[in-house]
């Protein structure tokens, strides 16, 4: 049924989002977590912002206090983000190994 595509796209995107509760555990072996979790949390800042821009096209109306949020939401996660790199770059160098 075409008319419920947007619904099943958003309860697809909630279901996905449900499945990051083990995103934890998806890390690659071998691979950084500080630099991992940069990259995961630069994609959930993009989430966030996204969201803003979907509810008012969904809407069809602008939505100021709702992209404001989701900018907020997004800047929230970025400085996260910058945070964990510049605790985890003061001891490990890009390739992993503890700084000297």
């Amino acid at each position: 049924m075409a008319g419920n595509d947007g619904s099943v796209a958003v309860r697809e995107a909630l279901e996905a989002l449900r499945g990051l509760d083990a995103v934890r555990d998806a890390r690659p072996a071998g691979i950084d977590r500080f630099f991992w979790s940069a990259d995961v949390l630069d994609d959930l800042a993009r989430v966030a912002a996204r969201l803003g821009q979907v509810v008012e096209e969904v809407s069809g109306e602008e939505g100021p206090a709702v992209r404001r949020a989701a900018d907020a939401l997004g800047t929230a996660i970025v400085a996260h983000r910058n945070s964990l790199l510049r605790h985890g770059l003061g001891r490990l160098e890009r390739d992993g190994t503890p700084a000297a």
